[in-house]
């Protein structure tokens, strides 16, 4: 197709793509009435099998089969806890909101987490939203950034006076989710039941706050369950504040909370630092 070389062809070719787009976009069959007909015509050729409109019809079933695909892929527990009439009608109502924007279908469920906050018919509506940004963090993880850890001489290496106000280079790709449901078990119990048919359905799980740091080794994804203070430090690591600012600051939300602290930081550090999320410490 040669470029558009005008202005008056350039906005023939947005025209184009747009009507397009709102044409593959569509949910059933493409009517074969006559503006539909007279268009498809215009920019089809179509072939001893296929009429335009016919062949649009077939640009607008591979759309769906290819997106609604890559969406089942990247959320199975998502549609795990729905079922697939309501997971057909939660995709179909967030691709009818969010057009594909991005060049690559990974992105493609960026918003499905707040979509799914907003759709005030899923039943069970809170452990979907919680079971989609966990599945999100795990895409978000899958290819993001891994740095090389900070070696034990470097950390070794700290003096003991400049740890207070030591500050934290954490792996940019660390995951944090933070959920009022046990999604993270629910999630590999509905992928083995979609995997073996034989398996017993799936007990959806009460309330049980769940905090989780998601990392990778290599192409290998694993989580890591932190308490609530644990979880709050790590947090403000990550921000930058000092750590014993940043001590102080999670002890400030209770005495539990600052016991804790006060009685794990080293041995949360130690193991933090043995997974690989410590990248560098400025003193």
């Amino acid at each position: 197709m040669t470029p558009p070389t005008s202005h008056e062809e350039r906005q023939e070719l947005d025209e184009l793509q747009r009507w397009m787009a709102s044409k593959l976009r569509e949910l059933r069959g493409l009517p074969k009435d006559e503006p539909t007909t007279a268009l498809a015509r215009r920019h089809f050729t179509g072939n001893d099998r296929l009429s335009p409109v016919e062949q649009l019809e077939v640009y607008r079933q591979q759309f769906w089969l290819r997106h609604t695909s890559a969406l089942l892929e990247d959320f199975p527990g998502l549609s795990g806890i729905l079922g697939q009439r309501d997971w057909e009608r939660l995709t179909e109502s967030y691709l009818g909101a969010h057009a594909p924007t991005s060049f690559t279908l990974r992105d493609l469920g960026a918003a499905l987490p707040a979509h799914v906050v907003s759709s005030d018919w899923l039943p069970n509506r809170e452990l979907c939203a919680d079971m989609a940004r966990l599945e999100w963090a795990y895409v978000e993880l899958f290819d993001s950034e891994l740095l090389p850890s900070a070696s034990p001489e470097k950390i070794a290496g700290v003096p003991e006076e400049a740890w207070n106000g030591a500050r934290l280079a954490l792996q940019p790709n660390l995951q944090f989710v933070s959920s009022r449901y046990p999604v993270a078990e629910l999630r590999l119990a509905l992928r083995r039941a979609q995997q073996h048919a034989s398996e017993p359905s799936i007990a959806l799980p009460e309330p049980a706050p769940e905090r989780l740091v998601l990392y990778r080794r290599g192409n290998d994804m694993y989580r890591e369950p932190l308490s609530e203070a644990g979880f709050a430090l790590l947090e403000r690591l990550r921000e930058g504040q000092p750590l014993l600012a940043a001590c102080e600051a999670v002890g400030a939300s209770g005495p539990d909370a600052a016991a804790e602290v006060e009685s794990q930081v080293g041995s949360w550090f130690q193991r933090w630092a043995s997974l690989g999320w410590v990248v560098d410490v400025h003193v």
